[in-house]
């Protein structure tokens, strides 16, 4: 019994480097952010934006992000939310569609998932949000590609999602 319970132990902690990520994945986000993004070693960690976010490669800019920000009304629900950040996203994009809008949960928090595709500039690209509420803040990761590549990394992205922690 005792053997088993240190296999475990032994086991659990090669799963997580010094950081806390999982094996093959880095921590993306920074210390002042109230929340943790891991995304696989081989993508490239982005800090030119104010959210934590990394892309694939120079030749697939396939890229996620994490944003959090003060609900505009601390009694705000994620669908009112989501409603907000449709007229915005409609206000940029042309042609924009949803494909799948779904509950889901994220970090054990009640999330929506709404994948959609939408054109700028004259490029079709699909995007995958997923925001959840924590408190008086909605927390976003966005994960987009152009729509050729969107299937490629969507495994990548559901552990991204899954290691994704919210809050302090």
């Amino acid at each position: 019994m005792i053997t088993l319970a240190l296999a475990l132990l032994l086991s659990s902690c090669a799963k997580n480097g010094a950081d806390g990520a999982p094996t093959g994945y880095v921590k993306a986000s920074d210390e002042q952010a109230d929340f943790t993004l891991y995304v696989p070693q081989n993508w490239t960690i982005d800090l030119s934006s104010a959210a934590a976010g990394a892309y694939c490669s120079a030749s697939d800019p396939s890229s996620v992000s994490v944003m959090a920000w003060e609900l505009p009304n601390a009694d705000t629900t994620l669908d009112e939310w989501w409603e907000l950040n449709r007229s915005e996203i409609e206000s940029v994009f042309t042609e924009f569609a949803v494909v799948s809008d779904e509950n889901t949960t994220v970090d054990g928090l009640y999330a929506k998932k709404v994948v959609y595709t939408a054109s700028i500039g004259g490029y079709a690209y699909q995007y995958m949000q997923v925001a959840a509420i924590k408190g008086t803040s909605v927390y976003l990761f966005t994960y987009a590609s152009v729509e050729e590549n969107y299937e490629t990394h969507l495994e990548e992205v559901a552990k991204m999602l899954e290691f994704l922690k919210i809050g302090s």
